[in-house]
């Protein structure tokens, strides 16, 4: 490598300036070394700003010019101005090392734009909420979806069951609609729509959908459940609405005027010959009770002359009725037993 004269050197001057100049020979050539030459370091620099051998002033032009032509090794800091400083570093060499020692801004990274979220994703994420339980987050997607997709039956499909997990059964009933729209043959449709309707208390439209159902797909096992299951509580209710809209049950059945048909035997009264000869006919109501077996427990006369009513009495506690029947079941009973006294024989 040759050495050339430089300015630093001629406005030096002196043998003590050329002594500090070959003791900063890395320094003092770089006018002249090639583009590979090394960066200064810290310990470069604090040793220069040292050296006894030239004055601080031409140190430090040399050490800046330096700085300037080869860069340095370490990052500026507010710490080491602050060091260089208190070494005797001057304006210009600070200057330089804030220069060379301060990095490029980072260029900003550009950020992408994002792809905008289509309908498979608003789709798939409220399956995923409505599976979670999260029906206020699948419905927000939902409908999303369904503005994107208005003919996929798939959507209204799905919202109609978060409806119905929301217990807004008319809303879920307008999906499933919507569905058969788009799909008569929507066996799920039908199914579900069946479901809202037993929640609306539409049992007539609900059994409709899952007979519906079973015409579209003949083994669906969740509508031959459902039909089953509806019939059953439909046949129960009517049979408990039938029972209430019977009448109580009574105490007594009232049997009105006891016959020879309502009787197994039938006793006739003693007309007595003394109330024969008296002249004394008439009839004789007599009132009677009748327990479940027929049999006459109680026996009470209501008009007629006193010496009739005795035998009609008489003639009544001796009679036995064929039990009397209230829905199935015996039960007691009240009647009148007429006896007609008379001395005119076919009256």
């Amino acid at each position: 490598m040759k050495l050339t004269s430089s300015k630093p050197f001629r406005n030096l001057g002196g043998s003590l300036i050329l002594s500090f100049a070959f003791l900063l020979l890395p320094l003092a050539f770089s006018t002249t070394v090639s583009a590979q030459s090394a960066e200064l370091s810290l310990a470069d620099l604090l040793i220069g700003l040292r050296s006894q051998k030239a004055p601080l002033e031409d140190r430090n032009r040399i050490l800046a010019e330096a700085v300037r032509e080869r860069g340095i090794t370490f990052i500026y800091t507010p710490e080491i101005a602050k060091e260089l400083a208190a070494t005797g570093a001057s304006t210009e060499l600070l200057a330089a090392v804030l220069e060379k020692g301060t990095p490029p801004a980072p260029k900003p990274t550009p950020i992408p734009t994002p792809t905008p979220p289509d309908f498979s994703f608003y789709k798939k994420r409220a399956d995923t909420n409505a599976g979670k339980g999260e029906f206020a987050l699948a419905l927000a997607d939902y409908d999303k979806a369904a503005q994107m997709r208005a003919d996929e039956p798939a959507v209204y499909l799905g919202r109609g069951l978060v409806y119905f997990n929301m217990k807004a059964y008319d809303r879920s009933v307008a999906d499933y609609d919507r569905v058969l729209e788009l799909n008569p043959k929507a066996a799920a449709a039908y199914n579900r729509r069946g479901e809202s309707f037993e929640k609306l208390g539409e049992s007539e439209k609900a059994l409709a959908d899952y007979r519906k159902v079973l015409e579209v797909d003949p083994e669906n096992t969740a509508a031959k459940a459902n039909l089953k299951r509806l019939e059953d509580e439909i046949a129960r209710l009517a049979a408990e609405a039938a029972e209430k809209a019977k009448p109580p049950r009574p105490e007594f059945l009232d049997a009105g005027t006891l016959t020879e048909a309502n009787a197994d035997k039938l006793a006739m009264p003693v007309y007595s010959s003394f109330a024969q000869r008296l002249n004394i006919e008439g009839k004789v109501s007599v009132s009677v009770e009748i327990d479940e077996e027929g049999k006459v427990v109680k026996v009470e006369s209501n008009d007629g002359h006193k010496l009739l009513r005795d035998a009609a009495e008489d003639a009544a506690r001796k009679s036995k009725f064929k039990p009397f029947m209230f829905d199935g079941t015996p039960i007691r009973a009240r009647g009148i037993l007429v006896y007609n006294f008379t001395r005119r024989p076919g009256e």
